[in-house]
């Protein structure tokens, strides 16, 4: 049977190089690695000459998922994500010196050597290409260095450190060179926009005015080459615009995805999943701003001064009126903007509602029609409708006058100049040529402006992400212990709690209130208690879930504040009480908790759970895709057992049991009854269960009520108590 479910589990994912490469370091043989890709051999070595002993879990957990083949930006983003930065290079091989090794050495993919360490004038490296380990002197050859970085940390961001509060600002000071190159593209693209009215100006006084066309074609040729600059300047900012939308997009993305995972439940399991959902989308406003055009009206802006002396120069005292216009667009802005703001916030209150309601109809469409209650849920979904066209109509005018102010003080700015101008040409204080000029560099000064203005609400929100994005980086979060020294993995399974108090809020009640217990190595202990009572709190505290405010939880004599979240929580078998199954394989969800588990591990969980014939009936074994729609056709039972098995696949020496029991029928309380008897003595179990068939195997049984601790004792007087208050 295990050798069917080992072939069985194989065909799914076969051509998927990170499938191979998992295979091949959960087995031990790391000579496959050199048959997939040359990057791939190289991966090995490199981390050897990196320092890294044990890097199995580790180098599992950063493989891409979907690659069907490894090639060197797969080998850069696992560096990358085992806390290792790569720059490169284009250097000479000789050249390289010392202190930069290890390093990656490419000449193309039949040429990639992984540079280990020197030796006087001679260089040990790894040649991918013959896979072979060699000690010569290097040649004056070119190529691609990639040299590495040591970070330890996550897309090269850094860890959340709460002290620092301009995570943002820092993230940018990695592109500063591309904003100054930025800078200097604007720089030009105004340099020959201020050109062109010169230009003109210079066709309609000198040109026509003395009737020469000796310089005509010079000029024309001059300012064809400013235009043509002009739009190769245009055309590389943009690209650069690009590059650094893309880069944060991903490095944002990445880091807070990051921060929010290893973040301690309690910062998130509070906020309801469409609050979170929200507060993640607004982080696409700083790509937005880099992809749209007021990246441009930012970049614009210091030469707006610019503009204005040169207008200046040329038409005198009329330089004036486009900062009257400015001034205009600041007092209406004071005035109307706030009043703009509320109709905003109401919109977006209005659209988050609808939102909201439309995910609780997905997610409960079946208790709406179980209950009846179509009709009264469509005529609340029309009350929010109806809230969200109004507030968004309210907007939409406000907006509207916004804009239509704004083009009525640039027209109006436009109209002055041209007024002053004639007069001034009339008196012959001006020409023809400097009053066209003129207007020409009036919509130069007051285009960003009038962009600014009307962009005012995209800045805002930009600022108001940017805020939240140093808020949540700021945030303490878990160690993900990859520098961890604690070996958990010998934990006997001594478990006590003393006098441990715990709230959820300080405005809520407490839900656990001075409760001490103590299970010894092997021993099974049942939780029970009334909905509410501090059960799988209690066990949440033991998974290291919550930190207590009173008292302590101890494992094995040892605080559990004092060791590392993630390797406590890998170092014990948790299976909570609402089952959650990810999109993926069966054996993708089984290896969450263990990602060394071998096929015959996952087979002999699915065995000791008691579904191992069940998987196999499957039409792709433990290869079918489960954690979407086709979940929902799963029994119950089969689910609950399968949760089961993704806590056996870790050979952890403790178990909690939240309600193992719920949703099952006969054949699967029976499955559950054999395998807490099989662990007995040899894990340590904690169950939460309200089955008397349960209660009965513990050692131990303790009665929570309200919090805390009302009965300690015999399992069957337990179940008397139990049975006794249900009468």
């Amino acid at each position: 049977m295990a050798a069917t479910a080992s072939v069985e589990l194989h065909r799914f994912g076969a051509d998927l190089c990170s499938e191979r490469l998992a295979a091949a370091l959960r087995e031990g043989d790391l000579e496959k690695f050199k048959s997939i890709s040359p990057y791939a051999a190289c991966l090995v070595p490199l981390l050897q000459a990196l320092g890294w002993k044990s890097f199995s879990r580790e180098l599992i957990e950063a493989l891409p998922h979907f690659s069907a083949r490894l090639e060197l930006v797969d080998l850069r983003n696992i560096l990358v994500s085992l806390g290792y930065e790569s720059e490169v290079h284009e250097m000479r091989l000789d050249q390289i010196r010392e202190e930069l090794f290890p390093c990656l050495f490419s000449r193309g993919e039949r040429d990639l050597r992984v540079l280990i360490r020197r030796h006087g004038d001679a260089i040990e490296y790894y040649d991918a290409s013959g896979n072979i380990t060699r000690i010569e002197k290097p040649a004056p050859i070119k190529g691609m260095a990639y040299l590495l970085t040591d970070t330890k940390s996550s897309h090269g961001s850094g860890t959340a450190d709460p002290s620092r509060q301009a995570w943002f600002t820092g993230l940018l000071q990695r592109f500063r060179g591309l904003i100054i190159h930025l800078l200097a593209m604007t720089f030009l693209i105004n340099f020959v926009a201020l050109s062109v009215p010169i230009f003109i100006m210079i066709v309609y006084d000198k040109v026509i005015g003395a009737q020469s066309m000796d310089a005509l074609p010079y000029l024309l040729a001059g300012v064809g080459i400013l235009i043509l600059t002009d739009l190769v300047m245009r055309f590389l900012r943009a690209r650069i615009l690009g590059v650094i939308a893309g880069r944060l997009d991903y490095l944002i993305g990445a880091e807070t995805f990051r921060q929010l995972i290893y973040l301690p439940p309690m910062y998130t399991e509070r906020s309801t999943v469409t609050a979170q959902l929200s507060r993640l989308k607004q982080f696409d406003s700083v790509r937005d701003f880099f992809t749209g055009q007021n990246a441009s009206i930012a970049l614009e802006l210091p030469f707006v001064v610019m503009f204005l002396l040169v207008m200046g120069a040329i038409a005198g005292p009329i330089a004036v009126i486009p900062m009257l216009a400015i001034v205009g667009y600041v007092l209406f802005g004071l005035l109307w903007l706030p009043h703009l703001a509320v109709k905003v916030h109401r919109s977006g209150k209005a659209n988050t509602d609808k939102h909201r309601m439309l995910m609780q109809t997905v997610a409960g469409r079946r208790e709406i029609k179980a209950i009846g209650g179509e009709s009264v849920w469509w005529q609340r979904f029309r009350e929010f409708s109806g809230e969200a066209i109004l507030a968004n109509y309210q907007t939409y005018v406000a907006n509207g006058i916004l804009n239509t102010v704004a083009q009525a003080l640039t027209a109006i700015a436009a109209l002055m100049t041209i007024t002053f101008g004639t007069l001034g040409v009339i008196a012959g204080d001006l020409s023809i040529g400097a009053l066209i000029a003129t207007m020409a560099l009036l919509w130069r000064v007051l285009s960003p402006l009038q962009g600014l203005f009307l962009s005012f609400f995209k800045f805002q929100q930009m600022a108001r992400a940017i805020r939240q994005i140093n808020q949540l980086m700021a945030l303490q979060v878990e160690s993900d212990g990859n520098e961890s020294g604690l070996m958990l993995a010998a934990v006997k399974g001594s478990i006590s709690l003393d006098r441990v108090s715990f709230r959820y809020g300080p405005d809520q009640d407490p839900s656990l209130m001075g409760v001490s217990f103590s299970v010894k190595p092997g021993q099974t202990l049942a939780i029970l208690g009334d909905t509410g009572a501090g059960k799988s709190t209690t066990l949440k505290l033991i998974a290291g879930m919550y930190r207590s405010q009173g008292g302590s939880v101890a494992i094995d004599g040892v605080d559990i504040r004092q060791l590392n979240a993630m390797d406590l929580r890998r170092a014990i078998a948790y299976v909570p009480q609402e089952l959650q199954m990810f999109h993926g394989s069966i054996a993708q969800n089984l290896r969450l908790n263990n990602m060394l588990a071998t096929d015959e591990d996952l087979v002999r969980a699915a065995r000791l759970a008691g579904i191992l014939e069940h998987i196999l009936a499957l039409e792709n074994g433990f290869d079918t895709r489960i954690g979407d729609s086709s979940t929902e056709h799963l029994p119950p039972g089969f689910l609950r057992a399968l949760s089961l098995a993704r806590a056996l696949v870790n050979p952890a020496s403790i178990v909690l049991l939240d309600e193992t029991g719920a949703s099952l029928d006969a054949e699967g309380d029976r499955r559950i009854i054999e395998q807490i008897k099989r662990m007995h003595g040899e894990r340590t179990v904690i169950m939460v269960s309200h089955r008397p068939s349960h209660i009965r195997l513990a050692d131990h049984a303790v009665i929570l009520d309200q919090g805390m601790v009302v009965f300690a004792g015999d399992p069957e007087e337990a179940v008397a108590l139990l049975l006794e208050r249900a009468k």
